[in-house]
């Protein structure tokens, strides 16, 4: 793809990018901006009205549209309603814990005491082998650093109605573009993951992540945090044991989080709840260079259009993941009813929770901001390979994020500091 965008051929008149793509290629030309073509009655016809504006943001960049409507990513706890919720484990809970059983666990802490409790216990007669609190999939160059940016958002970000210096901020400082990545809200983090990767099974360090999706959906875990898919494949009765109880939540918060300002660590009495766009939200860009660019949109927008995009949505195993208004049920103010679910192969209350947990992730007051600037796929690809030395023991979590810190110095100023300043400002919202 970049080689035919840097070279100018045209050689492809569209590309599914993941939105962490933008930064470079709308910056430097090489995307179609389609607002225009939006707006005429000539092709298949489409709304960014549909879309919450943590998503639309994805497909924009500057004022200016460019992704057509497809996919919408992000990540939320999916968890076994049978298990949490059965009398016995919630009064050997409470024994042994010494609270009641939360159903689900609002905080990450809590999720890590439910782990520790369930791991190397039994709950299927069929299957004599002990089961795990929670699953993760851990092998480098993978997806692993995703799992990390969502988890550790609620120990890092720090609330607030913009985007400044200090709130609502994650990756880097959005003055002088130094990583924020080893801050103490991550490293806290880190520490938090290196603890719960304890409550799976030992070979996940070496899982990708289709694994760690089977074992949760063989019934062999009690949590597993992902993408929208684990949801649509619990229903797959071919590959899944759990159809009618695979519940889903929006992602726990931690129950403190380090405050930029104060330089400290903030104690929170309730849990205050992060949302994400983690992951690729894949969708059709059209190349500057296309010949055909009106063509291209039409063909792109019969996957944008409402019915198939439902369709597509409520399907589930296609791999698009729902996130606009006419996919959510009309309790979370939108326009689908359970039986579209239903109809679909869904078990009724496995949808309700699923279809919820997505509206309340993208609609979140407080939300996990998308890197999307020139090289974001090697500062993750850093990030990647020093999460995995730490998780595996070659690092401690401390050591691996200031290496980090240290390699993302390097990539911004060959990239240049201030391009990159610019273009994160603008990714984020920034304004000076």
């Amino acid at each position: 793809m970049m080689l035919d965008l840097r070279n100018g051929t045209g050689q492809y008149d569209a590309f599914m990018v993941g939105a962490f793509w933008y930064g470079d290629i709308v910056p430097a030309g090489y995307a179609y901006a389609i607002d225009d073509l939006n707006k005429s009655d000539k092709y298949p016809q489409w709304s960014y009205d549909d879309f919450p504006p943590s998503l639309k943001t994805l497909y924009t960049w500057g004022g200016k549209s460019y992704g057509i409507r497809n996919d919408a990513d992000g990540q939320v706890l999916y968890y076994r309603s049978d298990v949490l919720s059965d009398p016995k484990w919630q009064a050997q809970f409470k024994k042994e814990v010494g609270y009641d059983l939360p159903n689900p666990p609002q905080t990450w802490q809590q999720l890590l005491d439910i782990s520790k409790f369930f791991n190397g216990k039994n709950w299927d007669s069929n299957d004599p082998d002990p089961d795990s609190g929670t699953v993760l999939h851990l092998k480098v160059g993978e997806q692993g650093h995703y799992h990390f940016q969502s988890l550790s958002a609620s120990f890092v970000i720090n609330p607030g109605d913009k985007v400044t210096r200090t709130q609502n901020v994650y990756w880097f400082d959005p003055e002088d573009m130094k990583p924020l990545i080893n801050s103490p809200g991550h490293l806290k983090a880190l520490e938090f993951l290196q603890e719960l990767h304890k409550t799976g099974p030992a070979a996940q360090v070496g899982w990708s992540l289709g694994e760690a999706w089977d074992y949760f959906l063989r019934g062999k875990s009690v949590f597993v945090f992902s993408w929208g898919d684990v949801g649509a494949l619990c229903q797959d009765q071919s590959r899944s044991k759990i159809k009618g109880k695979c519940a889903a939540a929006m992602m726990p918060s931690s129950n403190e989080y380090y405050d930029f300002t104060k330089k400290e660590f903030v104690k929170l009495d309730k849990p205050r709840l992060v949302g994400n766009t983690t992951g690729g939200s894949w969708h059709g860009v059209i190349s500057n260079f296309s010949a055909n660019p009106e063509a291209t949109y039409s063909f792109l927008s019969l996957m944008a259009i409402k019915p198939v995009s439902k369709m597509m949505a409520t399907f589930g195993w296609d791999g698009v993941d729902p996130g606009y208004s006419y996919q959510f049920l009309k309790e979370d103010g939108g326009t689908a009813t359970i039986d579209d679910y239903v109809k679909a192969g869904w078990d009724a209350n496995d949808a309700k929770a699923y279809t919820h947990a997505y509206h309340e992730v993208f609609n979140a007051p407080t939300m996990l901001t998308y890197l999307r600037i020139p090289g974001t796929f090697e500062y993750w690809d850093i990030l990647d390979k020093n999460l995995s030395a730490a998780m595996s023991g070659g690092k401690s979590a401390k050591q691996a994020l200031d290496d980090t810190a240290t390699a993302w110095e390097g990539v911004t100023d060959r990239i240049g500091r201030d391009k990159q300043k610019a273009d994160y400002q603008a990714a984020i919202g920034y304004k000076p």
